[in-house]
């Protein structure tokens, strides 16, 4: 298990937001690609996504999906998407969650665990980026390092 400090890039990015159960999310990363693919565009990259837990006693979550898409797109506002050219973070620590039957939370632990070691100060809720990996799947949770500003 390596963690690695980088940082991430992508262009073009749709994103949306839903709360759903937590054993139900992909369902909404569904709908997102499906919109993108319905609407004439495509996606260039994995689908990336974030948690927000609401409580700990309710199995449901907030998600933000991303997907980076092939093209700049016009977003009307109030719409159920929303569009950024670009998502970057300069920095931060990235580590694989590799068998999805693990439990996810783990994988934080030891990214907050890290920062705590080095210093570092981590902006949550962390972006779990999703790869398909011969029809399995991956992910390698990448967690912001919030700098802090230098008021000199």
């Amino acid at each position: 298990m390596k963690i690695k400090r980088c940082p991430i890039n992508f262009h073009h990015v749709i994103s949306a937001t839903t709360i759903c159960k937590l054993d139900e999310w992909h369902f909404g990363a569904q709908e997102l690609r499906n919109s993108i693919i319905h609407n004439g565009l495509y996606g260039t990259g994995p689908i990336i996504y974030q948690v927000s837990r609401r409580n700990d006693w309710d199995f449901e979550a907030e998600y933000t999906f991303h997907v980076p898409i092939n093209t700049s797109v016009d977003i009307v506002d109030n719409s159920t998407y929303r569009y950024s050219e670009f998502m970057r973070y300069e920095d931060g620590l990235m580590l694989r969650h590799a068998d999805l039957d693990d439990d996810i939370e783990k994988t934080y632990e030891l990214l907050r665990l890290c920062a705590k070691e080095h210093e570092l100060e981590l902006k949550e809720p962390f972006y779990n980026i999703y790869l398909d990996v011969y029809g399995d799947g991956i992910i390698d949770v990448f967690a912001p390092i919030i700098v802090e500003e230098n008021n000199d």
